[in-house]
């Protein structure tokens, strides 16, 4: 049952999100209208909420056309997601309805790997080289001109569909894993050698502010494995990055509230990997609250309901980190030592994936990880021994298929696989 509205209070629509998330805005006083799935529902968020609407949140035009009914009987002073699958139908809403924050334009650019890199060049922001590719003739002639480059789909996240081409004597097998997989679009990029990080924003009015800088560990796949606060970056790094990011948001367009941004910090200086007009995920945004006192979300609906000014955060308070937890393929028997591991009082989290009798696929993207372990410790090397050391002590233990199936595509794997394979996406406008 949802709770009765506060006619006084601004109201704001959140698109998916969490339960914790409905709190925070409740405690900036917003009354909520929840946009969510009717198969993905948690029933404890319609206690939060003044109203709840189930329909597919991931389709922009039925947002917007739901929220324009919502708005016109009683005005809307924000629609929001902090999800990336919400985030296109928020700002097509957001645009259709005049309101203030990330309208449409911004987000297409974002989400699209294409338009993003093409817009950066044309900025003069960086010169990273790109292209729409198909086939292994278009790789080739990639490798040939710009050297070790990766494909990727042109919309996607987590590290689904991306490769390395090293050299070309990789580029007919990554091909022929491409269109394996169902790949027949893709831009391909320079690669980019060096460490990465990923920034956590958040953007007061076009004043953009660096709130956590965040390490990772990754497999050759890309998919991570680790993410550890704080990042171990030096002054002149740091100046560096905070500059490229700030100019990025500005040229896209993000004005107001959290971004994500990926970086590798090249011998030439940082390049962008992508972007996000939300927080990051993989509970990056918790290990900011940990470490550096800043929580994103509560911040966000603060500033949108002008109850903050700009903060700026404090110096790190020890270290923080997160480990992913590997299984090798095939069918769960046992899952042992989560227990002991969570009774340790330097984790702050430990969430497991798999349970026996499911089936562990080979890591392709994020969601093949098996669970998430996050500790504090006193300094980030302390954080990350510990997380690799307190991660080791779980087992997962599997046994082979007996009749592995055919290599998984991108329809099997992802749950918007249009999204993967270069359509445009959708919403209000053209």
């Amino acid at each position: 049952m949802t709770h009765e509205n506060n006619e006084d209070a601004p109201r704001i629509a959140v698109i998916g999100g969490q339960v914790a998330t409905l709190k925070k805005a409740r405690q900036a006083g917003f009354d909520i209208v929840w946009v969510y799935g009717p198969h993905e529902l948690d029933t404890a968020g319609l206690e939060l909420v003044a109203e709840a609407h189930l329909t597919d949140y991931r389709d922009p035009r039925a947002v917007a056309d739901l929220l324009a009914a919502v708005h016109r009987h009683r005005p809307l002073a924000r629609v929001i997601s902090m999800i990336e699958d919400g985030l296109e139908s928020a700002a097509a809403a957001t645009t259709a309805l005049g309101l203030p924050g990330t309208g449409l334009d911004t987000v297409r650019v974002l989400q699209d790997k294409l338009a993003f890199r093409e817009l950066l060049a044309e900025r003069g922001i960086e010169g990273v080289a790109s292209r729409l590719g198909h086939d292994e003739a278009d790789i080739r002639a990639f490798v040939a001109e710009f050297g070790p480059a990766v494909i990727k789909p042109r919309y996607g996240s987590g590290s689904l569909g991306v490769r390395l081409v090293p050299g070309p004597e990789a580029v007919a097998e990554v091909a022929a894993w491409a269109a394996e997989f169902g790949l027949h679009t893709f831009v391909m990029e320079q690669y980019l050698r060096g460490p990465e990080f990923s920034v956590e924003a958040f953007s007061f009015a076009g004043e953009h502010v660096v709130v956590a800088y965040t390490a990772k560990e990754k497999l050759d796949s890309f998919v991570e494995v680790g993410h550890i606060q704080p990042a171990g970056l030096d002054a002149d790094a740091t100046a560096a990055i905070a500059s490229l990011v700030g100019r990025m948001l500005d040229a896209v367009g993000v004005t107001d509230g959290p971004s994500h941004s990926e970086v590798i910090l090249t011998a030439d200086g940082p390049r962008l990997v992508e972007s996000h007009n939300r927080r990051g995920g993989d509970r990056i945004a918790d290990l900011a609250t940990e470490v550096y006192g800043t929580d994103i979300d509560a911040l966000a609906f603060l500033w949108y309901a002008g109850r903050t000014a700009p903060i700026t955060p404090g110096p790190a308070r020890g270290g923080g980190a997160i480990r992913f937890l590997t299984a090798e393929p095939g069918v769960v028997e046992s899952v042992t030592g989560a227990d002991d591991v969570r009774a340790d009082p330097r984790v702050v989290a430990l969430q497991l994936s798999v349970a026996p009798g499911d089936t562990v696929d080979p890591i392709a993207w994020s969601y093949d990880r098996s669970g998430l372990l996050m500790v504090r410790g006193e300094s980030a090397d302390d954080a990350r021994e510990l997380a690799h050391e307190l991660a080791a002590r779980i087992t997962v233990r599997t046994r082979p298929e007996a009749a592995p199936g055919a290599p998984r595509s991108i329809t099997a794997v992802a749950p918007r696989p249009e999204r993967l394979l270069g359509s445009t996406p959708t919403g209000t406008g053209t």
